[in-house]
């Protein structure tokens, strides 16, 4: 069994994973690199295969067809083999050293389900720093977390407590991956924030928009907000928590269990969205994002 087993979901990545690749492996001691490729078209694949023959460094790739990135993430979840730790890797950032010891050597202090979170900084497509720290402190609550997680994939380390928490869910399609990690962890186990950041979190768009007084360029955040209104069709907030409430009922106090249950119905009628609006869980001062994740629910598209 290996140390630590990092998930990685690739499409058509071929510009930048190189350089992920080298910032994941400049410690390759006990790492292991799981990837589900979600069907690329250019040589991303290739570029993988050749790096861990060249480099000598455990590297398995698995093909299969373009389900977007929420579904690949969630396959190589429950595909993937047994490790002390896991943890989530997007194909066009950069790790900054010393990202996994920091994680283990916190995670260590507990056998309980575990999430290890950082935080991140924003660069351009060049790696040149535009906004230096990010996170101030991830979500706290698990049912404001299926609404408004503020933690990215990337930056999380997870044990295999959690792992075995994780494959409890009985669901096949989920809005993103790091909204049901955090969330399940705030559930079952806990949340450690490490302030440091470690990930290097790359912009590649052209335009740009301010945000939290800060200029960023549209890249990744555009491409990741857009993604989950294609994939509208492919998940239900409501049907997501009747699942969670099914694995982990029995952990949850009476308001989490009213809560969910009031989620798991509010795709019945106008109603039931107008109940769930009502409650605190549901408002944020994440600007843009809270008006889009209101309206979708007010609107029965989430």
């Amino acid at each position: 069994m290996c140390r630590c087993l990092i998930l990685l979901s690739t499409y058509n990545g071929e510009k930048y994973i190189e350089q992920q690749l080298d910032s994941i492996f400049k410690t390759p001691k006990n790492i292991f690199l799981y990837v589900r490729d979600d069907g690329s078209k250019d040589r991303t694949i290739e570029i993988l295969r050749d790096y861990g023959i060249k480099h000598a460094v455990p590297i398995e790739v698995n093909e299969g067809k373009n389900v977007g990135s929420a579904e690949s993430f969630l396959t190589a979840l429950r595909e993937c083999p047994k490790a002390d730790y896991y943890a989530f890797c997007d194909q066009d950032d950069v790790w900054v050293d010393g990202k996994l010891s920091a994680a283990a050597e916190q995670i260590d202090t507990t056998n309980q389900p575990v999430l290890w979170c950082s935080d991140y900084q924003v660069t351009d497509s060049e790696l040149h720093v535009m906004i230096p720290s990010v996170l101030e402190q991830p979500v706290q609550d698990s049912v404001r977390a299926v609404f408004y997680n503020n933690v990215p994939g990337c930056t999380m380390v997870f044990n295999w407590a959690l792992m075995q928490e994780l494959r409890k869910v009985n669901i096949s399609k989920i809005r993103m991956h790091d909204i049901m990690a955090i969330n399940v962890a705030l559930i079952t186990g806990k949340v450690i924030f490490d302030k440091t950041p470690y990930v290097l979190y790359r912009q590649h768009g052209n335009n740009v928009l301010g945000y939290s007084h800060k200029k960023i360029q549209i890249g990744k955040w555009t491409k990741d907000k857009l993604e989950l209104v294609k994939n509208k069709e492919n998940y239900s907030t409501a049907e997501y928590a009747q699942a969670v409430l099914n694995s982990f009922e029995s952990q949850m106090n009476e308001k989490e269990i009213e809560k969910y249950k009031l989620i798991s119905k509010m795709n019945e009628s106008l109603m039931s969205r107008l109940k769930v609006l009502t409650k605190p869980y549901t408002k944020a001062k994440f600007g843009r994002t809270s008006i889009s994740i209101r309206c979708k629910i007010l609107l029965n598209l989430m």
